[in-house]
């Protein structure tokens, strides 16, 4: 089963005030860090959803701008079938755990698998090809986020931890995410 790495990079950034995607980061752009989690996991190709994101991403255009992250999810599951997903805004998700997602839902055959913090997290995952009717429904409903779309406590899921997951919404996150990198970089115990 092929997955193609899906960096979800659509989404007006209101909270931080401007475009996430080309953040920086530790000297690096927040896209490229999970392109290269993506990438590293084995996802193949990795590619931007939505958005204006840094070079060398390409960005796969979003057929409803406006729509929400779930019209994202599936422009991509119809152009790649299968998709590894995860936000431009969650810097610190290791590939380890990507690839473990991409694992289980080999194992499992299940449509969906999900990363698990202390609540399941419908936008790190993996959605197989047999994902897409359920959440084109939901789109159809007005759902505008997967957790909307699917019975989102029913799905298998893979543990992550809340460093793995987090999202940079603010400058006091940027400065987590950072602070997070730098006691993996260090080897850190717990920092994973």
């Amino acid at each position: 089963m092929r997955s193609a790495g899906v960096v979800l990079c659509g989404g007006a950034s209101t909270r931080m005030g401007s475009d996430k995607a080309g953040l920086v980061l530790a000297g690096r752009p927040l896209a490229l860090w999970v392109a290269d989690a993506l990438r590293a996991a084995g996802a193949d190709p990795v590619v931007a959803q939505g958005g204006d994101p840094p070079p060398p991403l390409v960005a796969e255009p979003d057929s409803s701008p406006s729509a929400g992250p779930l019209a994202g999810l599936v422009d991509a599951l119809e152009r790649h079938g299968n998709v590894l997903v995860c936000p431009t805004d969650v810097p610190t998700v290791p590939a380890e755990l990507l690839a473990a997602l991409i694992e289980r839902a080999h194992s499992t055959g299940a449509p969906v698998v999900l990363a698990r913090s202390d609540r399941p997290e419908p936008l790190i995952g993996h959605y197989a090809r047999e994902s897409l009717t359920m959440l084109r429904t939901g789109l159809q409903a007005g759902a505008r986020g997967p957790k909307a779309a699917i019975d989102i406590e029913s799905v298998p899921t893979v543990a992550a931890a809340a460093s793995d997951v987090l999202n940079v919404n603010t400058p006091a996150d940027l400065a987590a995410a950072e602070a997070i990198l730098a006691a993996r970089d260090a080897g850190q115990p717990g920092a994973r």
